[in-house]
C-alpha cells in the first residue's frame, strides 16, 4: 500500500511542478487560472497522499476528508469568455492544454488499474478517489480545449478525447 501511494504521491508532485510553470507561459489568462487551479489541486492530493502515508506509518485509521471543490471553480470559469488573442497564442495554448490533458489521463488510469489490482478495500477506495479527481481535471482541460478550438474555428483531423 505505502509503494503505490508514494508512488501516487510523486505524481502528484510533478502534475504540480507541470501546472505551477505553464501557468506562467500561457497567454490566455482564463488557461493561466485553470492551471493555478489545477496546480493547487495537485498540491492537495499530495498533502492528502502525505497524510495517508503518514497515518499508515503510525498504525493509524485512514481518513478521508478532503477540500476539493471543482464545483466552485467551474462555476466562476464558465462566467469568463475568452479574451481575443491571435491565433498563434491560441495555438500555443492549445498545445499545452493538450499536454496536461494526457497528463489527467495518465494519471487516471494509473489509479483506475491500481484500484483494480489491489485486494485491500482501504487503499481501493483510495485509488478511486484520485482517479475521480484526475478525472474532473481531466474534464476541466477538455472543457477548455473545446472552446479554444471552437473559438478558432479549428478541426485538426485529431482530438486527445
Amino acid at each position: 500500500m505505502k509503494e503505490i501511494l508514494k508512488l501516487a504521491e510523486n505524481f502528484e508532485i510533478e502534475g504540480y511542478r507541470f501546472y505551477h510553470q505553464k501557468m506562467k507561459e500561457v497567454r490566455h489568462k482564463r488557461v493561466a487560472e485553470v492551471f493555478e487551479y489545477l496546480a493547487e489541486m495537485e498540491k492537495e492530493h499530495t498533502e492528502f497522499i502525505r497524510r495517508l502515508i503518514k497515518d499508515l506509518d503510525e498504525g493509524k485509521e485512514i481518513s478521508f476528508q478532503v477540500s476539493e471543490k471543482p464545483e466552485i471553480f467551474s462555476k466562476r470559469y464558465e462566467s469568463q469568455a475568452l479574451e481575443i488573442t491571435p491565433f498563434e497564442d491560441d495555438f500555443q495554448d492549445l498545445a499545452v492544454l493538450r499536454m496536461a490533458y494526457l497528463i489527467e489521463k495518465d494519471f487516471m488510469e494509473f489509479y483506475k488499474r491500481s484500484a483494480e489490482k489491489v485486494e485491500d478495500s482501504e487503499l481501493k477506495k483510495i485509488l478511486l478517489l484520485l482517479k475521480d479527481w484526475e478525472a474532473s481535471h481531466k474534464e476541466i482541460i477538455e472543457r477548455e480545449i473545446k472552446s479554444l478550438m471552437e473559438k478558432n474555428n479549428l478541426d485538426l483531423g485529431f482530438y486527445p478525447f
